[in-house]
């Protein structure tokens, strides 16, 4: 290259290299919700196209505000790397090419949005709008950019607020829904070990419930969003005699002032225990003098076996004789369910009457109002020793067996033993959302969260 040629580039390149690029796109942090690492994978996708600006958007499925929501941080992502995004509002993805080649958009990516089996997915395509000025009136659209986008992240307590919120919904994949009772799901928190115990309730006086768990070890209180309010650790408790082979214990909200009663059979006795949430404590008040089935009933364990005594001492001071020891006791309003070793369960219209025998449920079952008619459904997993996937089923209180009627909804659950199942007013606005406790195979725990979709 002459000396002369050389000097007249230079410019040039010099130009080319001080030129902006666009900037790589962050990865999110382990840590961010699910709608900015749903963002950023689908973000990621369309740079890989490779996608011509301006790129325009269009979402469907799921409610109005979690399409708002994906749609302005996925926006914010693409603006980032210099893709110029503007999203469309049109009735139909059919209808969206019209409208983004009206704005002038080179690149048109149409998602669908759904909360299916735990996770927060899009699916949908990408593909170019600019129009062969010689194409006639037959349009023809460029070979490039052109693909299917497809990505998946694990849902957060975050998205079924949004999923559950009014507005039209995708019908489940997952599950079946009648009368009313929709269930989308979502991880709300994890522990470090395997549960012993799972109950509700309002701990701050602020008319929503919290989600406390046992383990072995300690107890956690959890809020609405899976934050952690408290956890106190249960190690300085002297040890119990008999300890069971799993964890296994007895955890109930008290009511006046609220409460806190847990006990681990790892442990002599338990604690009761007031929530602190400024200071994120769990105090200790008292020892309860018997293992809390419930705000006023009481049972004791039987030595050795992840079981409770048939024999339970009621609210009102009397004693209700169960028909076998059992392992989930359920109490909502004044229908007491408890279920049995073998898969069966004994289930009382009232105390003092004559229960009806149930067959089939798994110990992860409880008694709560989901579909907001004033009466509780039964709610219960399956009765097999390690399920594959483990399912939740809701049975309306039809007659004395629930169980012999169609359910309301049925969906599966995130791999896992499903020992535990409680209904907590998360919102305060009367409606039970269930929350699903879950020992991994890795031997940790987890809370499952299960919120209403929208009608």
């Amino acid at each position: 290259m002459s000396r002369s040629r050389a000097l007249l580039l230079a410019p040039l390149l010099a130009a080319l290299i001080a030129a902006p690029r666009p900037a790589p796109a962050a990865s999110a942090p382990q840590d961010a919700s699910a709608v900015d690492r749903l963002a950023q994978s689908l973000a990621e996708a369309v740079r890989a196209l490779p996608a011509e600006a301006p790129v325009a958007l269009h979402l469907s499925g799921g409610t109005a505000e979690l399409r708002r929501a994906v749609g302005s941080v996925l926006a914010a992502r693409l603006s980032a790397l210099n893709l110029a995004p503007v999203v469309v509002d049109a009735p139909s993805a059919e209808a969206a090419e019209g409208a983004a080649r009206a704005q002038g958009a080179r690149t048109l990516v149409r998602l669908t949005l759904d909360v299916e089996a735990g996770e927060l997915r899009a699916r949908g395509d990408a593909l170019g709008t600019w129009v062969n000025f010689w194409s006639g009136r037959a349009a023809t659209r460029p070979p490039k950019p052109a693909g299917a986008l497809a990505q998946a992240v694990e849902a957060d307590a975050a998205v079924l607020a949004l999923a559950s919120m009014g507005g039209p919904a995708v019908p489940p994949t997952n599950g079946t829904a009648t009368r009313g009772v929709r269930l989308l799901g979502a991880v709300l928190a994890r522990l470090e070990h395997p549960l012993a115990a799972l109950a509700s309730g309002d701990l701050d006086g602020d008319g929503r419930d919290e989600i406390a768990a046992l383990t072995e070890s300690d107890v956690s209180v959890f809020a609405a969003d899976g934050r952690l309010l408290a956890r106190r650790e249960l190690d300085a408790l002297p040890p119990g005699n008999a300890t069971t082979r799993e964890p296994f214990g007895a955890l109930a909200v008290l009511p006046g002032p609220p409460r806190l009663a847990a006990w681990s059979t790892r442990h002599a006795h338990g604690e009761v225990l007031t929530l602190d949430v400024a200071r994120g404590m769990l105090k200790p008040v008292d020892t309860p003098d018997a293992a809390p089935l419930g705000p006023g009933e009481r049972g004791s364990f039987v030595p050795g076996q992840t079981a409770f005594v048939p024999e339970v001492r009621l609210a009102d001071g009397r004693t209700l004789t169960v028909t076998a020891p059992f392992t989930t006791a359920s109490l909502s309003a004044s229908r007491l369910l408890f279920v049995h070793p073998d898969g069966s369960a004994s289930l009382y219209a009232r105390a003092g009457a004559a229960p009806s025998r149930l067959t089939g449920l798994g110990a992860g079952s409880a008694l709560g109002d989901v579909d907001g008619d004033g009466l509780p459904e039964l709610l219960t997993t399956s009765p097999q020793l390690q399920p594959s996937p483990d399912v939740l089923r809701v049975f309306a209180s039809n007659g004395d067996d629930p169980t012999a009627h169609e359910p309301l909804w049925q969906g599966a659950l995130p791999p896992g033993r499903a020992l535990y199942v409680v209904t907590a007013d998360l919102d305060g606005d009367k409606r039970r959302e269930v929350v699903v406790g879950l020992s991994k195979p890795d031997g940790t725990g987890e809370l499952f969260l299960l919120r209403h979709g929208a009608p």
